[in-house]
């Protein structure tokens, strides 16, 4: 009879996802990402026109796969939550995960602007690679990735949509007991989290590795997709934190335990983005295999000059950048465990990780096109803004579940169970 009024006392999910609809936007946040979209078009159409350098198509290149990386990193995410029952944050923390959804559709749309750049940032377009010529050709390069995004596109719109019905919801309200997700989600998710792998894979192996055909590592997929994991944690993390205080009193990102579980998150993922770093470069050392030592030499090594002296590579200080900001900060700042509740800090950790994970992706595209130099103009910069612009839009109706699972009644007395 207990066990009865206890169950009947549990928070109930309505059956659609409560007060979206409610949610207003800012109409001066709308004007200012249309404002950042025009700013990129414009200046990718002057870059792509005027330009001797491929500098817009080297940007839009670098900003499509940092930005797909956060949307997609955030789905996977929300799919790791099922596979390990995660409901440490309820829905709210689902909803956050899935929160850039809406940018993937985009993306893919995005994706086939590449085809009237080809020529500008793949070599073996005009000089064909006489070792591999039947997967390195133009035809089938973008049959295969255009198959690959929208395959992926299409399953986690799949489990999106299932990840919000009203049974699921349940499941992640009642935090109470060990009964396993329902089970169309629980088979959507490693299906989700297999697609990820391969895909991501794929787009690191045909987008970045065949920039320089000669190099190849076979761990760089991995290393790709984790980096992609870990820009959708710090992306969740910083979007918790700027949500926490504009939400007003009580939301769910005032909870201290919230705060708490994401900076160990963003802690963890930067750890295991270090390894799967050092983890390409000790392969290479270690079994001496100097053909593929130029991919590392032209991006941060000490090269060794006339009589004795060193010449330190233009990339040099981007490159050691980008472990400072996503690895040797998070770890050292969010060790303890006070910085990791403290909304400030947290904060401040994402937002560097996101400029290193922005770096990092500059560094694995634009060194294999320009290797002697670091071409950043005007151009990089409004086709950046340009991106910003259009995912901020695109996030907007995620955003807008997000906000309406922090505030609910529903998850708020979950969270406090």
């Amino acid at each position: 009879m207990a066990s009865q009024s206890h169950a009947s006392a549990r928070p109930i999910a309505p059956a659609i996802v409560p007060g979206a609809e409610g949610v207003r936007v800012s109409m001066a946040l709308v004007a200012l990402l249309v404002v950042l979209t025009i700013i990129g078009v414009i200046g990718f159409a002057v870059g792509v026109m005027t330009e001797t350098e491929p500098h817009a198509w080297q940007a839009f290149l670098v900003n499509f796969l940092f930005f797909i990386s956060v949307a997609q990193g955030g789905v996977v995410i929300s799919a790791a939550f099922y596979l390990t029952q995660a409901r440490w944050g309820g829905p709210g923390a689902y909803r956050l995960a899935e929160s850039f959804y809406f940018f993937l559709p985009v993306a893919f749309v995005l994706f086939w602007v590449l085809f009237f750049g080809r020529a500008e940032l793949w070599p073996w377009v005009t000089r064909p690679v006489a070792k591999n010529p039947t997967w390195l050709n133009t035809p089938f390069f973008f049959a295969r990735e255009g198959f690959a995004i929208l395959a992926m596109v299409l399953l986690d719109w799949y489990f999106v949509r299932v990840s919000q019905r009203a049974d699921v919801r349940q499941w992640a309200l009642s935090n109470d007991n060990i009964v396993m997700p329902p089970t169309a989600i629980r088979r959507a998710a490693p299906a989700v989290a297999i697609v990820y792998a391969v895909v991501m894979s794929l787009m690191a192996f045909d987008l970045i590795m065949s920039l320089a055909p000669a190099w190849k590592s076979t761990l760089f997929g991995a290393f790709f997709f984790s980096g992609a994991f870990w820009s959708g944690i710090v992306a969740m993390a910083l979007t918790a934190v700027i949500l926490r205080g504009r939400l007003g009193a009580g939301n769910l990102f005032t909870r201290d335990t919230i705060m708490h579980d994401l900076g160990k998150f963003v802690f963890a993922f930067s750890v295991f983005w270090a390894y799967t770093l050092f983890a390409q470069y000790i392969v290479i050392w270690y079994g001496d295999i100097p053909a593929e030592t130029f991919f590392l030499v032209v991006r941060g090594a000490l090269i060794g000059g006339p009589a004795g002296y060193s010449i330190y590579t233009p990339w040099m200080i981007p490159t050691w950048t980008v472990p400072v900001l996503v690895w040797v900060i998070p770890f050292t700042v969010l060790m303890g465990v006070k910085p990791k509740k403290t909304p400030a800090i947290l904060g401040g950790v994402a937002l560097l990780g996101l400029v290193g994970m922005w770096i990092e992706r500059y560094v694995l595209v634009v060194p294999s096109i320009e290797p002697h130099h670091i071409p950043f103009n005007w151009i990089e910069l409004a086709v950046t803004l340009g991106f910003l612009g259009i995912f901020g839009l695109c996030a907007i109706p995620g955003m807008k579940l997000t906000i309406a699972a922090a505030t609910a009644p529903q998850v708020l007395e979950a969270a406090e169970e």
